[in-house]
């Protein structure tokens, strides 16, 4: 059996040059993470982190680096691949944070022994192998469009769930079901887990899918925080799923690429009524006319 060990790359970049590598970088990586700096003389500039499962091919990443760099009007930059320590990076990163909240939720891992809120909505989600314990820009956008929904949707939706934390959000603020998908069978795993750490198993139903393919019905909400490009190629899988008055709520996606993702809905006829700007990431609301 060949041992899997995480190896990771990082960049420091400004905003213009992010599309370029993630561009270069995300078919060879498991991850490609970005954060903005906000302190000190990088103010303003972005980390890229790219995660590899295995040691990747430094020369096929040197040629994608020098054309991206290219692409990006930016002097080739130095790159070292190396290996990631041998624990849980993920856990690691996040085990440390504190507890969350975003308008009436919040959420905490079971590192947190302070008593619970009474007014809020409380969700546990621990840090695990799928995206999604409510810490980053994007989960925070899509907390508030769902804060600020005037509707009641009935049939909900939640593609590419990860830890599943939008569904579950919806399902205990409001006590209906929830279908989610992911692509990950892990993330499905891990998505079912904490449903049933919350007392939600019994709204939230799980099953692997890619985007659309195993989803068979229309729904009036449906949740998409995933990455710009696969948001863009499934829009019209979107539009076809979404009920007539239905409306998405869509993320993962950085400010300068929200054009892109809005053009590829709004050539379908889908509306734009409202988008959350949260710290160099977006999320907007979309909403299919009816009948």
């Amino acid at each position: 059996m060949t041992e899997t060990i995480p190896y990771e790359i990082k960049f420091l970049l400004p905003s213009r040059a992010l599309p370029f590598f993630e561009n270069a970088l995300e078919e060879f990586a498991g991850a490609v993470l970005t954060t903005q700096i906000e302190h000190g003389k990088n103010k303003g500039k972005w980390e890229l982190q790219a995660i590899f499962e295995q040691k990747p091919d430094r020369a096929i990443i040197k040629e994608r680096i020098a054309n991206a760099s290219a692409q990006a009007q930016i002097k080739p930059l130095f790159f070292r691949i190396k290996k990631m320590p041998d624990i849980n990076w993920l856990k690691a990163s996040y085990q440390g944070f504190p507890p969350i909240s975003v308008g009436p939720y919040y959420i905490y891992g079971s590192h947190i022994t302070d008593p619970l809120p009474k007014d809020k909505i409380c969700l546990k989600i621990d840090a695990a192998t799928a995206f999604g314990t409510g810490e980053h820009q994007t989960t925070h956008g899509c907390l508030k469009a769902l804060c600020d929904l005037d509707v009641s949707p009935e049939r909900i939706l939640d593609v590419g769930c990860g830890s599943g934390i939008l569904g579950m959000a919806f399902a205990k603020a409001t006590g209906k079901p929830v279908d989610a998908v992911d692509i990950d069978p892990e993330s499905v795993h891990v998505a079912a887990e904490n449903a049933k750490e919350n007392g939600l198993e019994n709204l939230i139903t799980v099953w692997q899918s890619d985007g659309y393919d195993k989803v068979h019905r229309q729904y009036d909400l449906i949740f998409c925080n995933i990455l710009a490009k696969p948001l863009i190629r499934l829009a019209p899988e979107l539009k076809v799923h979404l009920a007539p008055g239905g409306r998405a709520i869509l993320s993962g996606f950085l400010a300068h690429q929200e054009r892109w993702v809005t053009k590829a809905h709004t050539d379908l006829g889908l509306r734009v009524i409202k988008r959350y700007p949260v710290k160099g990431w977006c999320t907007i609301v979309v909403q299919k006319d009816s009948l």
